[in-house]
């Protein structure tokens, strides 16, 4: 793809401009690297036996994916456009297997992870940057969603929901993901599957109540496709789904990867600009610049430590105020989840909307303000600890401020929400060992004002238990966020201090060089930045 090609040519001359300077290109590297695996993912979702896998199959154009297979046997599936190779992720590493050996008949959701299916067909060709994801039926595993949340999400243009024909209707697990769906504004497509078991009339009421479910949720226009099972009825219309998908791509790796080239470049921005503004100074004004560098970065460090440490006061608020949230919702909650128990319902699901909605409700309301500011009063700090004339302190301010806050920002939910997700496994597990004793208590009981009260008494014990591990999980993930995000900075500092030194030590080694050198000198100085300021045209 030309686009592709385009920014590959600029990260190829960035890197030469910096070894140039034997400035550090590895950044370069790895962006040029990461260009030729771009790719965002589509997520299937759905309940169990809906029909993903044939549908998948059906736009594949052959049977690559299972179709007869169990809960148990349900591994989540990448689909991209590639070299006929299959990967097998295990606890043990990867396995590769041939593309003939598809379906695999033996997989297990206890030994295998991931399966990726690189294939070459004309479809997927014209979609190359899109992965299909298929995904195991909700109702299999709670699991399940939040992989299909905090392992996909930050990467994906929009989910596809399947839904049969013979059940149109979006359980609980559905609309649960539907509303987190919501905070992240991610587009939603329906799948109608089978649809050739129905009338023209019942294909119609079916597309206009699920549009009106799933638009009543997250509260944008839907669009519905309807295919068969089998993917010989109407199979162009999910396949103008992908190609939409795949036409907002272009737009998306633009975005990101100016941002990487902007980021790839910028001390090589800062180290030219001070070398053109520094490089008719004498040796002694030259070693009072670099004391005046040392000095500014000292008195930053120092100001950037005080900021962490009012910051983490703020956060001890914050985490409680979530963990407050959590345990209030629960409580809330209290009622359903006893008439949940009393029934004999699964609660795993209840339970876990519940704390992921309130983790995501706090993280907006509660930490992510705090955060923004931090963030900007870092980058403030940053780009104001140097005098109004140098030409470093306009560098950062036009390279750093907005773009830093903004990204910092946007991941805190998806980041802490995830390591949440992947967390609260051994909750569900103790979950279900109290409803299992219920079970065993209350069996032979015949007051029913004493099942009433076991039934509570059960009841109390879960939402303790979760709201006491919620909080030690909620603090272990925040906090866990905060020092990466305090990482970053203190390694920006760090490079800014190193490209400094560098610019100023390099000017004194060409002080000896003659007149005319120096000219031409600065003529390539002027020449590269001009060549980087290019990049962001």
């Amino acid at each position: 793809m030309q686009y592709k090609q385009e920014f590959i040519q600029k990260f190829e001359t960035l890197k030469i401009i910096k070894e140039k300077y034997g400035l550090d290109s590895k950044d370069v590297d790895e962006a040029i690297e990461s260009i030729d695996t771009y790719k965002v993912t589509a997520p299937v979702v759905g309940n169990f036996s809906t029909g993903k896998s044939s549908l998948i199959n059906a736009v594949i154009g052959k049977p690559l994916l299972g179709v007869e297979i169990t809960p148990e046997t349900a591994v989540p599936t990448e689909v991209y456009y590639g070299n006929n190779k299959v990967y097998r992720y295990t606890n043990k590493g990867i396995i590769e297997h041939k593309i003939e050996d598809l379906p695999l008949r033996d997989l297990t959701v206890k030994d295998t992870e991931l399966l990726k299916v690189e294939y070459d067909s004309e479809f997927l060709k014209q979609i190359s940057t899109v992965s299909i994801v298929d995904l195991p039926g909700f109702d299999t595993s709670i699991e399940l969603h939040n992989r299909a949340i905090d392992q996909y999400l930050p990467k994906s243009l929009a989910y596809l929901l399947v839904v049969s024909s013979d059940e149109p209707v979006l359980k609980e697990s559905i609309i649960d993901l539907l509303k987190e769906l919501k905070t992240y504004e991610i587009p939603v497509y329906i799948i109608l599957t089978k649809a050739n078991r129905l009338s023209v009339e019942e294909i119609y009421e079916c597309k206009v109540l699920l549009k009106q479910v799933v638009e009543g949720v997250i509260g944008k226009e839907v669009r519905v496709a309807c295919v068969d099972s089998y993917g010989d009825v109407k199979i162009e219309e999910f396949k103008d789904i992908l190609l939409e998908i795949q036409g907002k791509t272009a737009d998306i790796f633009k975005q990101k990867y100016s941002r990487m080239l902007n980021k790839c470049s910028k001390y090589a921005q800062i180290y030219l600009l001070e070398r053109i503004e520094k490089g008719s100074l004498s040796i002694s004004e030259l070693e009072q610049e670099v004391e005046k560098v040392e000095k500014q970065i000292r008195e930053l460090s120092d100001k950037v430590q005080k900021e962490q440490d009012t910051f983490n006061a703020q956060a001890d608020s914050c985490i409680q105020a979530i963990v407050d949230r959590v345990k209030n919702n629960l409580e809330s909650n209290k009622a359903t989840i006893s008439v949940m128990l009393e029934n004999g319902a699964d609660i795993t699901d209840k339970i876990n909307y519940i704390v992921r909605n309130a983790v995501s409700t706090g993280i907006k309301t509660e930490f992510e303000p705090r955060l923004q500011k931090y963030v900007e009063h870092i980058s403030s700090m940053v780009n104001i600890e140097f005098s109004e004339q140098d030409a470093v302190m306009l560098d950062l301010k036009n390279l750093t401020e907005a773009k830093i806050t903004d990204n910092v920002v946007k991941t805190a939910l998806p980041v802490v929400l995830a390591g949440v997700g992947m967390a609260f496994g051994p909750a569900f597990a103790l979950i279900g060992g109290a409803v299992g004793v219920l079970g065993d208590t209350i069996i032979n009981m015949k007051s029913s004002v004493k099942k009433k009260k076991e039934i509570d008494a059960t009841a109390t014990n879960i939402i303790n238990n979760v709201s006491e591990q919620s909080a030690t999980i909620v603090e272990n993930e925040i906090r866990k966020y905060i020092t990466n995000v305090n990482q970053q900075i203190e390694i920006d500092i760090s490079r800014q201090q190193e490209v400094l030194e560098k610019t100023l030590h390099d000017i004194k080694m060409d002080i000896a060089v003659e007149e005319n050198s120096k000219a031409d000198t600065l003529g390539d100085f002027e020449k590269d930045l001009n060549t980087i300021k290019s990049f962001a045209v």
